[in-house]
């Protein structure tokens, strides 16, 4: 810009000569600027190049706008130097003193509450070591006496157990065995079907109840008293049609697992004999069928402690017979009457709630004043003791030996 601005006014000086040669009457007639109007457009240029959008654009195009709108080179160099971007200002040296540190107090701080927590520890570790951990060992101890006590019971217990299981056995051999295929006292005297159904009376008979050895006894016995001609002796099928006809309910869901009883019972009780049909030359293509028959028990021999006891009972003397004496319940009789006279002599008079005066025989009848003579004799008896009657001689009660 320094080397432009001197260039400048040669040239204008030049061409200025020129132009009022050629244009001088029409300079010489346009109207001079006033100053308020030039002040407002120096204002304005002022304003358009202080704006922000204007700021950042390059100088020669500012200058270039600024003299088509009419402005002289000094009013635009002294607009542009005016409004140049400024330089921050540099701050004094004079700096403030920064505030005190709190590094003391945070340090300070932190020591309280490490102080503390390791008094706080300290005194939960006294208080465990001190109180709760002997406690805690105390109780560990109790437990385990508590446990070592319990084992030691069971141990024993299991012993006597096992040693009481021992004698049982011991003392159950000389016992007689219970006989699985043994009927009931109630089913053995029934000798058919019909008798057994008949004990259950109007209700409802419990099939399972039944000894199935009873039901396959009495089926025989009724194939038996049918078929006098043929064999006596009946099938398996022919056992069940039997006791399927005199019970339907053995055709039951249910009573097939009744059915299946028996058919085990048949199969293995050893009462019940299996008795094979022998071969022949004219049926050999025939199937065999097995036939069963019933074979009563043989008597069972008393075990040795029932003959200990039939010993013993048969060695025990028979208590004789007592002798009733016909006057027997008159001297009891007698006798209960005379303990209760004397106990109602002993007793203190009490006078009668009508009054003091003595009740005269007039308001007794007859037969009140007999029976009133009758105790008083009976009194005079009991007191003076001399007409008593002699003991009688009483029999022993004699209570026979349990045999």
């Amino acid at each position: 810009m320094a080397e432009e601005s001197p260039s400048n006014p040669p040239q204008i000086e030049n061409v200025q000569p020129r132009e009022q040669q050629h244009v001088g009457p029409e300079i010489s007639s346009a109207p001079t600027p006033q100053p308020q109007n030039r002040e407002e457009l120096i204002g304005r240029a002022r304003t358009f190049l202080t704006s922000p959008q204007i700021q950042g654009q390059d100088i020669s195009a500012k200058r270039k706008f600024l003299v088509e709108k009419g402005l002289t080179e000094g009013e635009i160099s002294g607009l542009l130097q005016g409004s140049a971007p400024r330089l921050p200002l540099i701050p004094p040296r004079t700096y403030p003193q920064p505030p005190p540190s709190n590094l003391p107090t945070l340090l300070l701080g932190l020591a309280r509450l490490f102080s503390w927590i390791g008094i706080g520890s300290a005194a939960l570790v006294f208080l465990y070591y001190r109180v709760l951990l002997p406690r805690i060992i105390q109780n560990a101890q109790a437990r385990q006496a508590l446990r070592v006590h319990h084992i030691s019971l069971m141990t024993k217990l299991t012993e006597s157990l096992s040693s009481y299981k021992d004698q049982q056995k011991e003392d159950f051999a000389s016992l007689p065995k219970a006989d699985p295929c043994r009927e009931s006292p109630t089913f053995s005297r029934c000798k058919s079907v019909g008798q057994i159904l008949k004990t259950f009376g109007e209700t409802e008979p419990d099939f399972f109840s039944i000894p199935p050895v009873s039901l396959l006894r009495c089926a025989i016995s009724d194939f038996s008293k049918r078929n006098t001609e043929g064999d006596p002796n009946p099938t398996a099928e022919e056992i069940f049609r039997v006791l399927e006809g005199r019970i339907p309910w053995l055709l039951t869901e249910e009573g097939y697992k009744l059915k299946k009883s028996l058919y085990e019972t048949l199969l293995n009780c050893p009462l019940f004999i299996e008795e094979k049909p022998e071969k022949s030359e004219g049926t050999q293509e025939q199937p065999l069928v097995s036939t069963w028959k019933y074979a009563p028990p043989p008597p069972s021999t008393p075990s040795p402690l029932v003959q200990s006891i039939q010993s013993l009972s048969s060695a025990m003397p028979v208590p004789e017979k007592i002798r009733i004496s016909p006057f027997q319940h008159v001297i009891q009789t007698l006798s209960e009457f005379t303990g209760y006279i004397s106990s109602q002599v002993y007793i203190p008079y009490h006078p009668p709630p009508g009054g003091m005066g003595i009740v005269t025989s007039h308001s007794l009848s007859p037969a009140e004043e007999q029976l009133k003579r009758e105790i008083r004799t009976l009194k005079g008896l009991v007191l003076n003791r001399k007409s008593f009657m002699p003991s009688i001689p009483r029999p022993g009660v004699f209570s026979p030996a349990p045999t």
